[in-house]
């Protein structure tokens, strides 16, 4: 039932083309759930339900994070768009009463990473970065090195991935927490 309900809520609060990017991170995740041990249905609806929030204006992100009580790391103010996953997870628990940590910390951390995180997170990491509608050339190296049970690899490209893609891009930033855990990364692979 949850996941009908939060099928409907997902495809209500996104464009079509968000919803079917959701979509695809929900089954690609599960896929990768399946494969590296952790439960593809919490997967499945922490990606389904990841970008609920994508599409709010700067102005509502940051309206729905002072009253959340998050504090606002410098990043987060220059750029709000790095909210939507920590708004995503409370409109989530709010309007469908999900509970499940997991879940939500999934949801609310998909954007940049946070220290010390679960497979389920890094997952869903994953999946968003190169479910299989994303067609830009690194998301196939990725995907190869997941495909191949290279995890560890495969997450710390997906970081270095994103770090040169915010850089490279006008109006983005670099965000600090991104590269901490990719820092935090690559001391487990020395």
């Amino acid at each position: 039932m949850i996941y009908q309900r939060a099928f409907e809520f997902a495809r209500a609060m996104l464009s079509e083309e968000r919803f079917e990017h959701s979509l695809s991170t929900a089954k690609y995740g599960y896929r990768l759930g399946k494969q590296y041990g952790v439960d593809p249905e919490r997967v499945y609806l922490t990606g389904l339900l990841h970008d609920v929030a994508r599409e709010l204006p700067a102005s509502s992100l940051l309206l729905h994070a002072r009253k959340q009580g998050i504090i606002l790391r410098k990043e987060e103010k220059t750029c709000p768009f790095l909210l939507h996953g920590k708004v995503a997870a409370f409109i989530v628990r709010k309007e469908l009463g999900i509970k499940d940590k997991g879940v939500l910390d999934g949801i609310a951390s998909h954007i940049v990473g946070r220290r010390h995180w679960t497979k389920l997170e890094q997952i869903v990491y994953l999946a968003d970065k190169v479910e299989p509608t994303r067609v830009y050339p690194s998301a196939g190296i990725v995907r190869k090195l997941l495909e191949e049970g290279e995890f560890e690899r495969a997450l710390l490209e997906g970081l270095r991935n994103a770090i040169v893609y915010a850089a490279q891009t006008r109006g983005w930033i670099v965000d600090t927490e991104t590269v901490v855990v990719f820092n935090e990364i690559t001391k487990t692979q020395a």
